[in-house]
């Protein structure tokens, strides 16, 4: 990569800093990509930051300028605090890449609460895709996987036996782990052509077509809420009911494959402002013996009391 740019000092006041002149912006992009793969950075990551900087120089940034990169972030007024903090972020990256530094401005991603659909459009939208894009959704819906971790799985992954899908590629500092599937997901995988090693052929496909459908179906069931519904929603709707379910944070911490418990507590807030008249109400049944204590518990029951009464055993599920 020699010889790409050539640099002249900028003018004093402008410590750290070059100017471009002549410069090769595709070299230096690609160079830019190489780097970050270098660094370990994760090939989603990689994609992600080299497009933002691509951006910034299609919008006359000169990339060898921080000044210049931040007035073209500061001119973008439809841009929200969070695409200018990503922004801000990815030409930190790259500038380290160049061996410079800058005072980077002052945006902050305002975390957003997620939206939270309820369960028959989830299914009617996933009845109404098609076989591969309905069976990566309903495995959503029952997994509460990352898209991306979900995309990558093999057959070899899938239990069938067990009902459980290991997810053995996780993204975003996430943990691996082996999550129960229902036997509709796996009436739905198992349905579907195994061409190759692995069940899907990529996030970017899935997504395209997915974006398709949704918009064709939410026309014709007369929803616009399911135009709201991207693949992360599924996450985030499976992992705020299980937390109505169990009541158990930590349980859905390791069920998201989170390694900070600060990024699973918003599913508290989420579940409270779902459920704050139903949180104490109750489905309450008796077993009497071992079988009915075993379809209980698969129907989704737990059990309360220590001791037998009237000869049976309680247990209850939350509404």
């Amino acid at each position: 990569m020699e010889n790409l740019v050539t640099v002249e000092p900028l003018k004093e006041g402008l410590a750290g800093a070059t100017r471009q002149t002549n410069v090769d912006v595709k070299a230096k992009i690609f160079e830019y990509s190489w780097w970050l793969r270098k660094e370990g950075y994760k090939l989603p990551t990689i994609k992600g930051k080299t497009a933002v900087i691509k951006r910034l120089s299609k919008l006359g940034a000169d990339l060898l300028s921080p000044e210049s990169v931040k007035e073209t972030i500061a001119r973008q007024d439809t841009w929200s605090e969070g695409s200018k903090a990503i922004a801000s972020n990815a030409y930190s990256n790259f500038l380290q890449m160049l061996g410079l530094t800058w005072v980077r401005p002052r945006y902050k991603i305002t975390p957003k609460l997620p939206f939270i659909p309820i369960e028959e459009e989830l299914d009617a939208l996933i009845n109404a895709c098609g076989k591969v894009t309905g069976a990566f959704l309903q495995g959503l819906k029952d997994t509460a996987a990352d898209p991306g971790e979900l995309a990558r799985i093999k057959w070899v992954d899938i239990n069938f036996e067990a009902r459980t899908i290991t997810l053995n590629y996780p993204v975003k500092g996430h943990n691996p782990r082996i999550l129960a599937v229902s036997e509709q997901s796996l009436r739905r995988i198992g349905s579907l052509p195994r061409t190759s090693e692995t069940v899907f052929r990529g996030l970017c496909g899935l997504s395209a077509n997915y974006y398709k459908q949704r918009t064709r179906i939410a026309v014709k069931l007369s929803n616009p809420r399911l135009r709201k519904i991207c693949f992360t929603t599924l996450r985030h709707w499976k992992a705020t009911m299980e937390y109505h379910r169990t009541k158990d944070i930590i349980h859905v911490k390791q069920m998201l494959g989170h390694k900070a418990i600060q990024n699973t507590m918003v599913y508290i807030n989420l579940e409270q402002a779902l459920f704050k008249a139903d949180n104490d109400k109750f489905h309450v049944k008796v077993a009497h013996n071992v079988d009915e204590a075993c379809e209980l518990i698969e129907a989704g029951f737990e059990y309360v009391t220590g001791a037998y009464v009237d000869g049976g055993k309680i247990f209850r599920k939350r509404k």
